[in-house]
């Protein structure tokens, strides 16, 4: 959509001089202690009928240019094909299909509104909002932040800790679910314990003891009281890792803790009120399992109420610098023998880091360099010599990127058009139908065809073809 040159009222294109007004809409709420923001705008698209600028302008709003604005309205009656630079609204002097504003919002939009005698009062109402700012806190402890993705990350980490909400930690394996969820609990007003609990790590038939507690003799071994983890987390927060691997038995039990917050020891009909937050983690697709019936969907709605996604290492090249500083220095306190002590990383080894796609994220890139650090013979940087031979022979992107139309993938984002999850599934069922017909159906013999399949490394690859091949209806 063509930028048109933004007028004031006297004319000049892009003028911008002049004292700036205070949004004088009346009725209009200003957020106390909000720092003022010049209100400005820019028009983008379509122009504005003269009755509407006239609006604005008595209003106190300015039009300049685009770049100038501290807010700019998209006019026409689609959202933008190509939206600016945020913050920015897309104003429409036809009546907004639901489906169109929710395309503009998913393209950055700020809001969408209609072109009519209260579109200043908006505007103002908007700029009052966008003018509010929030000093950000810390990030979590050991993980670095430069990158916008991680920053974003960090951001939303930092506003669900201020409250008392379930916070669902997703993201692959490696990615600091941990500290996350560490963070989480440290930034809260709560003075109980964080009390970290591996789902996948405790036997089935023992968790919902470990959970829950239990009574002297309500079981074979049970020779004294226990009042079980939950309870032990009081005034605190629990944190449920790998969440995915708790038993559908016990799911609904949670769920009734989560509830009510009370919590029966095994063994007795007494019900103990306990206050805790709930942190849970997971690398697989809840939802998906929820369609498989393999996980509660009752317990996922409760547990995913606030829902943060870690991100991958591979999407936070700016931070492998720090990072890998940050992996030298906690090598060396953990070694401080070491015979020697590399202070630097070389050009080309940073560059070797930055084309590896990372499947094991921040965890194989600790592993990398640690192994590195302890075949090190001499000298105060790591060379691209020093560096394991599978990640000086990746090649930027990775083999998969190559099969990917960029072209086709931006034409679609363009179009508002793009469904990532459909995508996904076409390509996954696309590469499986074909690694089978080639093993002669065979999962093992598929999967091998296949190099990685599932999230990072797999302990049975031949497993995951077989749970793929489930999910999208394929024969063995």
């Amino acid at each position: 959509m063509p930028t048109t040159s933004a007028r004031d009222d006297s004319g000049d294109p892009g003028a911008d001089a002049g004292a700036a007004r205070t949004p004088a809409a009346p009725g209009t709420p200003v957020p106390p202690g909000a720092p003022s923001l010049p209100p400005t705008l820019g028009l983008v698209g379509a122009p504005l009928p003269e009755a509407t600028r006239r609006l604005l302008t008595d209003a106190g709003l300015r039009l300049v240019a685009p770049a100038k604005a501290a807010l700019r309205l998209c006019v026409g009656a689609r959202p933008p094909a190509r939206p600016p630079a945020p913050p920015w609204l897309w104003c429409s002097p036809k009546r907004i299909d639901p489906a169109d504003a929710a395309a503009a919002v998913l393209a950055g939009a700020y809001d969408v509104a209609p072109i009519d005698d209260g579109l200043a009062a908006l505007i103002a109402r908007r700029l009052a909002e966008l003018a509010v700012r929030q000093t950000p806190g810390p990030s979590p402890v050991g993980f670095i932040a430069e990158s916008a993705a991680a920053r974003r990350f960090a951001a939303e980490l930092d506003r669900a800790a201020r409250t008392s909400m379930p916070v669902l930690l997703t993201g692959e394996t490696g990615t600091g679910k941990d500290l996350a969820a560490r963070h989480l609990h440290g930034q809260s007003k709560r003075r109980g314990e964080l009390v970290p609990i591996n789902c996948a790590a405790i036997p089935n038939e023992l968790i919902e003891g470990e959970l829950f507690g239990y009574a002297r003799g309500a079981f074979s071994g049970a020779i004294h009281d226990y009042d079980g983890l939950l309870r032990g987390a009081a005034g605190g927060t629990v944190f449920l890792d790998e969440v995915d691997d708790t038993p559908r038995t016990l799911q609904m039990k949670l769920l009734r803790v989560l509830e009510d917050h009370v919590v029966s020891r095994l063994g007795e009909n007494t019900w103990r009120q306990v206050d805790f937050r709930i942190v849970a983690a997971t690398n697989r697709d809840l939802e998906e399992l929820v369609r498989r019936g393999e996980f509660g969907a009752d317990l996922y709605q409760r547990l995913a109420i606030v829902r943060i996604e870690v991100p991958p290492l591979r999407d936070r090249s700016e931070d492998l610098p720090e990072l890998c500083a940050h992996l030298l220095a906690r090598f060396y306190r953990e070694e401080p023998s070491a015979p020697h002590r590399v202070e630097r990383l070389t050009a080309p080894a940073l560059a070797a880091l930055r084309r590896y796609p990372w499947p094991g994220n921040v965890r194989e890139l600790r592993n990398v360099l640690f192994h590195a650090l302890v075949a090190k013979r001499a000298g105060d940087e790591l060379l691209l010599s020093d560096l394991p031979e599978h990640v000086v022979r990746a090649q930027p992107g990775g083999e998969g990127l190559r099969l990917v139309d960029r072209a086709a993938v931006a034409r679609a984002i363009d179009g508002g058009r793009m469904n990532l999850r459909a995508a996904r599934d076409e390509l996954e069922r696309a590469a499986l139908e074909l690694a089978l017909e080639r093993a002669g159906r065979s999962p093992a013999a598929a999967a091998r065809l296949l190099g990685e399949v599932g999230r990072g490394a797999s302990s049975d690859p031949a497993g995951t073809v077989r749970a793929m091949m489930r999910r999208h209806g394929l024969r063995g």
